[in-house]
C-alpha cells in the first residue's frame, strides 16, 4: 500500500538528501498543512510542498499523462490555485538536487520538466509561485494545493489539500527595469554556446542568449558584459584542473580583418547586436568592457602578452587576407588603433557615457597605474570600473576610477574611507563577494537566506548595488557535477542558473531568494523616500535582521559566525517584509 506524507514550508528551505542544511528535519514539515504569505501588487509569493512516500513514485505538476518506465508506480499530481482568483498565474517547479562539495545532494535547481521519479524515503520538494496582478484587490485571499493520486489507468483521487493565505498589501512593486538596485552579474556568452552546443555567435546562439538575458532582466540586471579581446581571465586557470576538465574561456565579440595593404577593418556587429538585445530587455544602464586592462596572465602556461611593447596582455585576433591565416596583433601601435576604433564605435552609437572599462582584481598598484594611464591616453572618453580585493587600491585610485566595487573584506577594511567617498566619487559604490569570504555568500552550502541578505546588507551599508562574476560560469558538466576546483571555489560559486535541455536557463532557489533580497532593498528605499524620519523607522528592520551593526564585524578575521552577525530565521525576514509594506501602505494612504 502506498503511503504519502506531505507538508508545507517556506521559500528559503533547502532540503538536503538525508541531512537538513540548517538542522530542521524535513519530517517536522509534514505536520504543516497551511501557510501564510504576504505580498504587494505586481509581486509574487512562493512556498514549497514537501512529498515523501514509503515506496517509489512519480510526481507531476502538469496535465500530461504520466506512465513510468519502471512500471506500476503511483503518481502524485499537484494542482494549485488562488480560490477567488483562479485567473492569477500559479507556477510550479519540481526542485532538483546537485551534489555539494561534501558529496551530499542538496536542493537547488527549479526544473522545467513536469514529472520526476522519487525514491522511497526521499523528500521531494516542489516550488509553488503565485503571481499577483497589478490590479489585485488588497486583502487576504485563500488558495490551496490539491494532491491527486492514481496508478496506471486508475481514476485519480484527490487525497489531500494544502492551504495558503495570501495577504496582498496596497503597494505596487516596481518593475525590475525600475529597480534602483544596481545589479551586475557578469555574463559569459561563449560558455553558454558551449554548454548548449550551438555555434558561437550563430542565430541559434543568439536565440539561447536571449533566454538568459530575459532571466537576468527579471532580477533587475543593469550591466551588459562585452568581451573585447581573447580570454581576458585566461580561462580561470581551468587548464590546471586535470581530474575534471573544463573550459571557461571567453572569446572576443569583435571580428578583425587585415587587408592586403595592411589596413585593419573592425566588425563590431556581434557586440552591437548583443548590446541592443540587452537594451531591449531593460539592461541598459551600463556597458562593461572586459579585455582591455588588467588582463589575467599566466605566462608560464602560455597566457601572457602577445605584443611585447604593450604593458598589458591585450590579445586581439585578426584574419590576414594576404595569406588566409589568423594572427594576433603584436605591436602596441596596432592595439592602440584597435582600442581607438572601439572607443569610436561607442561614441557613434551614443553609448560612450554608459561604457565602463572593467579591471578585475588588480594586485599591483604601480603596474595597474601604468596600464590605466596608457589606456586613458589612447581612449580619453572611457570611464573605469574596478573590482577591488586589495584595500590599498581604494585610497590610491579614488580620483581616477569612476566606479568602485570592493569585495566585502575590503569594505570592512576601508569602511570609514568609503563612507567619506560615497558622496564624492563620480560613479557608483558597490560591493561583491566571490569565492571569498565564506559568509555571507551564495554557495550551494550557504543558507538561502544569505542570498536574500545581499540586498538587505546593500541597503544597510547605503551602497548602490552588488556585483558577482558568476551568472553562467559553468564547469564541463554542470548538471552532473557543479563542484569545481574545491576548495578554491565552493560549489555554486560559478553560477546562479543552469543550462536547460530546451535552450532556456534553469533558475535556482538561490536565484529566487537573491531576487527577494533585491526587492527588500527596493522596499527599504521606498520607506527612505516616504518618511523624513526613515532612519528611526528602519532601526526596527536592522534590529530584527542584523545582530551586529558594525560592518567591520563581517571581516573574516573577526572570526564571527553567521549566527552572530545576522538572522537565519525566515520568520524574521517575512516579518520585516510585512513591516516595510505596511509602512509604505500607510504613507501612501496619508499622502492621498
Amino acid at each position: 500500500m502506498f503511503c504519502l506524507q506531505y507538508g508545507l514550508t517556506d521559500e528559503s528551505y533547502k532540503y538536503c538528501y538525508g541531512i537538513d542544511d540548517v538542522g530542521r528535519d524535513a519530517e517536522d514539515f509534514f505536520h504543516c498543512h497551511s501557510i501564510s504569505l504576504v505580498a504587494a501588487r505586481r509581486d509574487w509569493a512562493a512556498f514549497q510542498v514537501l512529498l515523501k512516500g514509503n515506496r517509489e513514485f512519480t510526481v507531476s505538476v502538469g496535465d500530461t499523462p504520466v506512465f513510468s518506465p519502471r512500471g506500476q508506480l503511483p503518481n502524485v499530481r499537484l494542482k494549485a490555485a488562488v480560490g477567488q482568483y483562479p485567473e492569477w498565474p500559479v507556477k510550479m517547479h519540481i526542485i532538483d538536487f546537485v551534489e555539494d562539495d561534501d558529496r551530499l545532494m542538496k536542493a537547488d535547481i527549479l526544473l522545467n520538466d513536469e514529472t520526476v521519479h522519487v525514491e522511497p524515503g526521499m523528500v521531494q520538494p516542489i516550488w509553488v509561485e503565485i503571481r499577483i496582478p497589478e490590479d489585485a484587490q488588497p486583502g487576504i485571499s485563500r488558495g490551496r494545493v490539491d494532491l491527486f493520486v492514481h496508478t496506471m489507468f486508475e481514476d485519480e483521487v484527490c487525497t489531500a489539500s494544502l492551504e495558503f493565505d495570501l495577504d496582498v498589501k496596497d503597494v505596487v512593486m516596481p518593475l525590475p527595469s525600475e529597480y534602483s538596485f544596481h545589479l551586475d552579474l557578469w555574463q559569459h556568452a561563449s560558455n553558454i554556446s558551449r554548454k548548449h552546443e550551438v555555434h558561437l555567435w550563430s542565430e541559434e546562439h543568439f536565440k539561447v542568449l536571449e533566454e538568459y538575458i530575459k532571466s537576468l532582466s527579471e532580477l533587475g540586471q543593469k550591466a551588459v558584459t562585452v568581451i573585447a579581446s581573447e580570454i581576458p581571465w585566461s580561462g580561470q586557470q581551468c587548464f590546471k584542473v586535470t581530474n575534471y576538465l573544463s573550459n571557461l574561456f571567453e572569446f572576443s565579440m569583435v571580428r578583425v580583418q587585415r587587408e592586403a595593404g595592411g589596413r585593419y577593418n573592425y566588425d563590431f556587429s556581434i557586440m552591437q547586436r548583443y548590446i541592443e538585445m540587452c537594451f531591449k530587455y531593460g539592461i541598459d544602464q551600463e556597458i562593461e568592457v572586459f579585455g582591455l586592462v588588467n588582463i589575467w596572465t599566466s605566462p608560464e602556461d602560455g597566457y601572457g602578452s602577445v605584443a611585447g611593447d604593450y604593458p598589458d596582455a591585450v590579445r586581439v585576433r585578426y584574419f590576414d587576407t594576404a595569406d588566409g591565416c589568423y594572427k594576433y596583433m603584436k605591436s602596441a601601435e596596432e592595439i592602440k588603433c584597435y582600442i581607438k576604433a572601439l572607443e569610436q564605435f561607442f561614441i557613434e552609437n551614443k553609448w560612450i557615457d554608459r561604457v565602463r572599462i572593467v579591471a578585475d582584481e588588480p594586485s599591483d598598484v604601480k603596474l595597474y597605474r601604468e596600464r590605466l594611464n596608457l589606456l586613458k591616453e589612447t581612449a580619453p572618453s572611457f570611464k573605469y570600473k574596478t573590482a577591488i580585493n586589495h584595500a590599498e587600491f581604494v585610497a590610491e585610485f579614488k580620483d581616477e576610477i569612476h566606479d568602485f566595487v570592493p569585495i566585502l573584506p575590503c569594505v570592512c577594511d576601508e569602511w570609514e574611507l568609503l563612507k567619506q567617498l560615497k558622496d564624492s566619487i563620480r560613479g557608483r559604490l558597490m560591493w561583491y563577494v566571490c569565492c571569498w569570504p565564506p559568509i555571507p555568500n551564495t554557495f550551494i552550502s550557504s543558507p538561502l537566506l544569505e542570498s536574500r541578505l545581499i540586498g538587505i546588507l546593500t541597503a544597510y551599508m547605503d551602497l548602490d548595488g552588488f556585483l558577482r562574476w558568476n551568472y553562467t560560469v559553468w564547469p564541463e558538466r554542470p548538471r552532473e557535477r557543479i563542484s569545481y576546483r574545491y576548495p578554491n571555489w565552493k560549489a555554486g560559486d560559478t553560477n546562479f542558473v543552469y543550462p536547460g535541455n530546451d535552450g532556456r536557463p534553469l533558475l535556482t532557489l538561490r536565484y529566487k531568494n537573491f531576487k527577494r533580497g533585491i526587492e527588500d532593498f527596493e522596499l527599504i528605499n521606498m520607506v527612505k523616500k516616504l518618511y523624513p524620519d526613515s532612519c528611526k523607522r528602519l532601526e526596527k528592520i536592522w534590529d530584527r535582521l542584523l545582530y551586529s551593526k558594525d560592518i567591520t564585524d563581517f571581516h573574516p578575521s573577526r572570526g564571527k559566525k553567521a549566527e552572530e552577525l545576522y538572522s537565519l530565521d525566515y520568520e524574521d525576514y517575512k516579518c520585516v517584509r510585512a513591516m516595510l509594506l505596511e509602512l509604505i501602505e500607510k504613507a501612501q494612504t496619508c499622502n492621498s
